[in-house]
């Protein structure tokens, strides 16, 4: 791909620069939406904001030729290779995902492929997280990560009540059990820094088993979206960051008091059931819950969504071995399959 003439390339750590410089590409039109913004997350706010707020540091990536592009985030990290296997192998890697822990990719391009065979001339070692089309790439490894959870609302459901009512029993109960439980907690929307949630969000951050980036206070501050704040006696318990995205709601982040793992249960299940509500109230037609707690979330309605990585080093004999124990790379799931909804077979 370096031999390719037509190919054109451009690589920055400033999001504003790589901003003005696809405006001037031919395939502007394709990588913006309106005002020559990307749709989020990709919109120049979020990664400028980003780029501060994340203690990574990140690149950006733009390459097109003839008739493809493609536009990337990559910032560079030191993880457990075999994160979500048994062993343990900390090595410096650019992971290729956005900055956020979001599950969707770290890209926007019309040639998946084609991208990925540009990746693996980045030197050193790559992985791209959160792809959502499989597809195998000689002299790559891929395989499944984390799945993302998404809760799709049926036309009937464009009420909280008709949303419980579709619910079976067992499920109903269970939410309505927490919403009980919970019923001494106040909560509280904001979109601005007049609550300080970044505490709640470590505290989630350093019990989470899958950990890439570690975002600083000046993110919750700043970011768009709103957070509900879940407080007793005006003391934050647990918070979420949601954003609406079309007719879609991004459950984007969250965080918790961890004190008592009993009422933990409760207040993650009240949480997610104010998501679903202010979903409905903004007329969201979906959910985009996230990975993780995918026990829990499937038990709203959820589905799993796959998501796939690639990973490649530019040392032949490593990257023989990554490919050689593939398996160990992989997250391997089983989940029963619930039946939420009533008119479920």
């Amino acid at each position: 791909m370096k031999n390719d003439k037509r190919l054109i390339q451009y690589h920055t750590d400033d999001p504003g620069q790589i901003y003005e410089y696809i405006k001037k590409s031919r395939f502007a039109a394709e990588v913006f939406t309106d005002d020559m913004d990307a749709a989020f997350p990709f919109n120049a706010g979020m990664l400028k904001l980003l780029r501060y707020a994340n203690p990574l540091k990140q690149s950006y990536y733009y390459i097109e030729d003839d008739d493809r592009y493609a536009f990337f985030t990559s910032y560079l990290n030191r993880m457990n290779l075999f994160t979500f296997g048994k062993a343990r192998l900390f090595i410096n890697l650019q992971t290729i995902a956005f900055p956020c822990s979001l599950s969707c990719s770290g890209y926007i391009t019309n040639d998946p492929e084609w991208m990925l065979e540009y990746i693996k001339t980045i030197k050193g070692c790559k992985l791209v997280l959160n792809a959502d089309m499989p597809f195998r790439m000689k002299g790559m490894v891929f395989g499944e990560t984390l799945p993302t959870c998404r809760l799709k609302f049926r036309d009937d459901m464009d009420t909280v009540c008709a949303y419980m009512r579709a619910l079976r029993s067992p499920y109903r109960r269970r939410i309505n059990l927490a919403v009980k439980n919970c019923s001494d907690i106040s909560m509280r929307r904001i979109s601005d820094d007049s609550i300080d949630v970044h505490p709640l969000y470590l505290q989630t951050y350093e019990r989470s088993e899958y950990k890439l980036e570690c975002l600083s206070k000046g993110f919750f501050d700043k970011t768009e979206g709103e957070k509900i704040v879940f407080l007793r006696d005006d003391k934050p318990l647990g918070f979420v960051l949601l954003k609406v995205n079309g007719d879609e709601l991004v459950f984007m982040l969250c965080g918790m008091e961890y004190k008592d793992s009993e009422c933990n249960a409760d207040l993650y299940w009240f949480m997610l059931y104010n998501i679903v509500a202010y979903a409905i109230e903004h007329g969201c037609k979906q959910i985009d819950f996230g990975q993780t707690s995918e026990k829990t979330k499937l038990k709203f309605g959820a589905l799993l969504e796959k998501r796939y990585f690639y990973a490649h080093h530019s040392n032949p004999v490593i990257n023989f071995l990554a490919m050689a124990f593939k398996s160990v790379l992989e997250y391997k799931y089983s989940f029963p399959e619930y039946r939420v909804f009533k008119d479920e077979a």
